[in-house]
């Protein structure tokens, strides 16, 4: 196993409850314009839509909305499976794709993950207008974008991927994944200072173990792609140490930095250096290729 650029003197955890039990940057526009779609959907298509839904259906409705963005080969590793593109698992997968897709519950955005190559499975998936309003029988908020720029994509993705892996590992049974949580269900509010109330902005918050394990990691995660000034690091840091603080949490998580190369992890060890000694503790730093890897490793500890 490739061991982290960093480790933490150890990971913030707990005993178990037993009732809980890489971003791609090649991105290609479309070879032509893509004409717009209207985005009204009658009560009666969405009502038929809604009766042929398939329980899986709903939940890569449901891992879309959350995840905010997601390409058809990270959907397929989760939901089918496999990682091949010839294999029949990942033929149906596109299948599925193609037919959400035409009902509106995902949009496919004009943009793929590999270039034209790629096919189908690099296509990006955000949730649909069908899709939106299909949640919102359901009482659950959507998370629908646009038009969202190359580097937004990109850290998308990154989150994406890693909650893919990080399900991957758990069925392969390398790393127990209890729980993740995506962008905004993992923002903390909280109060500081003069008792002014402040939001901490995680990209991600998860909770892993060992398999088999007594006791359990909780992690905060900052999906980082070297676009941020070590200020804005400092920054943030400051914000989660104001946030264990707050007392707000009974076991307060780690915090890791997954970065993409070694350049970006010694800049910010430079930068976690400049604070306290007992406050560098709480933060670690890893390669976002290894993120899983490291995990393990911690959980193992």
């Amino acid at each position: 196993m490739t061991r982290p650029i960093a480790s933490p003197v150890k990971s913030s955890r707990e005993r178990r409850n037993p009732r809980t039990g890489v971003a791609s940057r090649d991105f290609s526009p479309p070879k032509q314009s893509v004409p717009a779609r209207s985005n009204y959907i009658t009560p009666d298509r969405l009502y038929r839509i809604q009766q042929r839904m398939t329980d899986s259906d709903w939940l890569i409705l449901g891992f879309v909305s959350s995840s905010r963005l997601a390409s058809g080969h990270q959907l397929i590793r989760r939901y089918w499976l496999t990682s091949e593109p010839g294999d029949a698992r990942a033929r149906a997968g596109r299948r599925a794709l193609k037919r959400l897709t035409d009902w509106r519950v995902l949009d496919a955005l004009p943009r793929r993950v590999g270039g034209e190559r790629a096919g189908s499975s690099g296509m990006l998936y955000t949730v649909g207008v069908a899709g939106v309003k299909l949640l919102a029988r359901r009482g659950q908020p959507a998370n629908r974008l646009e038009a969202p720029g190359a580097l937004y994509v990109a850290h998308t993705l990154a989150c994406t991927e890693l909650v893919v892996a990080l399900g991957e590992a758990s069925r392969s049974g390398t790393l127990e994944c209890i729980e993740v949580q995506s962008e905004p269900e993992c923002w903390r509010s909280f109060l500081a200072g003069l008792g002014g109330r402040v939001t901490l902005k995680p990209d991600l918050f998860i909770r892993v173990a060992a398999p088999g394990g007594s006791y359990e990691d909780r992690w905060y995660v900052e999906v980082d792609l070297a676009t941020e000034a070590t200020g804005t690091i400092l920054a943030k840091t400051k914000r989660y140490l104001a946030h264990q603080r707050s007392g707000s949490e009974r076991v307060h998580p780690k915090v890791l930095w997954a970065v993409p190369d070694t350049r970006r992890a010694e800049r910010i060890q430079s930068a976690l250096g400049r604070l306290p000694v007992e406050a560098q503790r709480m933060f670690a730093v890893c390669l976002l290729a290894e993120t899983v890897e490291f995990l393990t490793a911690e959980a193992g500890l």
